[in-house]
């Protein structure tokens, strides 16, 4: 399981170092991805710190202060995400999740070695110590010629163990946002989460953990309502299986689906008479997993106009 750069990442986990690129409000792609290197937050006082006077990195300076590196061989500069392996001697390059989303797996659990070509040499993992980093991506754009840098910044800590003398008791409320969508929109369907820690005995430390994400593994189904009797009452347009790899979530426990209604005209269960119109209620069920229970929400509604 990936830790979350949002989430109070522990230095002995695996941080998924996750961005996303965007251009006139449309998630894209970039041309290439030439490499993904991490520093001490502390080693950029100023751009000029790290960077030449061409914005890029000054790989005197950065060859001798870099905490990690990761690089893809293809031709675009990086790989499709399904190719990661947890502790694979391979895992220090970038991942692509989907459209517009990117990662790299900075891995406190296993020695990971990357090979620098500029520099000539290996870089290990050595961001293990508690504070902060940036990661550094440097990136081609579809509307520029020549490559250039983002920075982004994440912290590292150690205080998320923690042992109680109880079980711990969550109370958890989801709330569908969206409650309106026009036929033929794509729309993002956004459901916010609210954890509650009910054991009295458990102190406001523990209590402020749960503030980021802990659910993982959401899905989402979409059932459209009939109101006609000629009709099957529930129709399901997208299972939870469907959905699984394409739900993303925020640092404040929220899921988002984009939904592409225009695709309900050509669905199989419109073909096949199901849906009648298009338009009316749907009904939309999140199941994620929460510690140790699985956690299925009660049927919130959005309607499609």
């Amino acid at each position: 399981m990936l830790a979350e750069r949002n989430n109070r990442p522990s230095v002995d986990s695996r941080v998924a170092l996750r961005v996303f690129f965007m251009n006139d409000g449309e998630y894209i792609d970039p041309v290439r991805i030439e490499d993904v290197t991490i520093f001490d937050r502390s080693a950029m006082q100023s751009p000029s710190s790290i960077l030449t006077a061409n914005g890029l990195i000054d790989d005197e300076v950065a060859s001798s202060i870099a905490k990690a590196y990761f690089k893809s061989d293809s031709i675009n500069g990086w790989e499709p995400f399904t190719n990661y392996e947890e502790g694979s001697l391979d895992s220090s390059s970038v991942y692509r999740v989907r459209q517009g989303e990117f990662l790299v797996v900075l891995d406190g659990i296993s020695e990971i070695p990357s090979f620098h070509p500029r520099w000539e040499t290996i870089v290990l993992n050595t961001a293990s110590s508690v504070g902060d980093y940036i990661d550094v991506w440097t990136v081609q754009f579809p509307s520029a010629s020549n490559p250039k840098v983002v920075i982004n910044a994440f912290p590292l800590f150690d205080d998320t163990f923690y042992n109680l003398t109880e079980p711990l008791l969550i109370k958890t409320n989801n709330e569908l946002t969206t409650k309106k969508i026009t036929l033929g929109s794509k729309q993002d369907i956004k459901i916010t989460t609210d954890f509650t820690v009910e054991n009295r005995n458990v102190n406001s430390s523990i209590r402020n953990l749960f503030k980021t994400a802990i659910a993982v593994n959401p899905q989402i189904k979409i059932e459209k309502i009939n109101q006609d009797p000629n009709l099957p009452a529930r129709v399901e347009v997208s299972g939870y299986s469907q959905t699984a790899d394409l739900i993303r979530t925020t640092g404040q426990n929220t899921f988002i689906l984009s939904w592409d209604t225009d695709q309900l005209r050509t669905h199989a269960q419109m073909l096949a008479g199901n849906l009648g119109n298009m338009r009316g209620v749907y009904a939309i069920t999140l199941k994620y997993d929460l510690l140790t229970e699985r956690i299925v929400t009660p049927q919130m509604y959005v309607q499609l106009v």
